[in-house]
This record gives structure tokens, sequence and C-alpha cells, in this order.
């Protein structure tokens, strides 16, 4: 046996396919969405979730340590929830991003390669050429991709490492 498989456990035990009816067939808005397995394992992705959605609830082998998560599939992206307390909260992928949610914090993943990270206002960019981007409510912070140029900036001064030398001024 590999060492793979002898570390592998059992995380997910069941699957299902469900349809939720949000309108009933007047048109008249449900309380709660009227759920639907479907029988040959096929549902259509409606335009308009509001009216009608299909979702996976994948069901966790172990109920006291992992959530089941649910997923969400819509027109225009694909989303994955579960209960918050478990580590990542959700994760939704469109045609621009992968958007990963952990402890209220969103972490994304841009088509270009460009990753961002947002906590409580304070905002890291990580761009497509490697150069990386701070910035707080007191300071923005810049290091270009290749290491070589840095810059800072607060509302007093402003300070920055560059090829043809260093600057710092007031502002």
């Amino acid at each position: 046996m590999s060492k793979i498989a002898e570390g592998l456990h059992r995380t997910w035990r069941a699957a299902q396919l469900y349809v939720g009816f949000h309108k009933d067939q007047s048109g008249k808005q449900r309380e709660a969405a009227k759920l639907w397995p479907p029988r040959n394992g096929n549902a259509t992705i409606h335009q308009d979730p509001t009216q009608q959605e299909a979702f996976v609830v994948v069901k966790a082998s172990d109920q006291t340590e992992n959530g089941d998560v649910q997923i969400k599939l819509r027109p225009d992206q694909i989303v994955l929830r579960r209960d918050p307390s478990l580590g990542w909260q959700g994760i939704k992928v469109d045609d621009y991003e992968v958007a990963i949610q952990v402890n209220d914090v969103w972490v994304r993943i841009k088509a270009d390669g460009s990753i961002s990270h947002d906590r409580d206002g304070n905002l890291t960019f990580i761009e497509a050429d490697g150069a990386v981007l701070k910035v707080t409510e007191g300071v923005e912070a810049m290091m270009s991709g290749d290491g070589v140029e840095l810059s800072r900036r607060t509302p007093s001064d402003f300070a920055a490492i560059r090829t043809d030398g260093v600057i710092s001024k007031a502002r």
C-alpha cells in the first residue's frame, strides 16, 4: 500500500443533487424553497437563482469533525459553502476569479494570476508580475516584482529605494 493511501481518511460519504424552487407554480415567493431530488440526476441551471437553483449537498463522513458542503450551480458561477466554524467558509468560482473565504477574510485569485487578501480594511495585493502592494489605514507600501524597488507612503512622508537612488521627503 502506498504512503498516500495509508494517510487518507474519509471526509465525504454521500452527495445528493437537488433543485430548489423558490416560487410556487403561480409565481408566488415561498418562505422556504421546495426541494426536489431529480430522479435522473440531471438538473437545468436556471437563469435566475432567486426563482430556481440547482445544488449538490455533500454529506460529511463525520458530522462532529466536518460539516456538510453545499455546491450551488449558477449560470455565472459555482459557489461552495459550509459552516463558518470549520475553516474555509466559502469558495466562489467564475470566469474572472476564484475567491476563498476563510475566517471572514476573502482571498481572491484573478484570471491573470494576481492575488488579493482583504482583512479588516488592510489590503494586500500580489500582482501577476510578482509586485506586492500593501494598503492599510496609515500606510501604502510597494515592492516591485523583481525586489529591486521599494516604496512607502504615509500621510506625512514618502520614501523609496529605486535603482537610481534613495528618495525620502515630507509630504
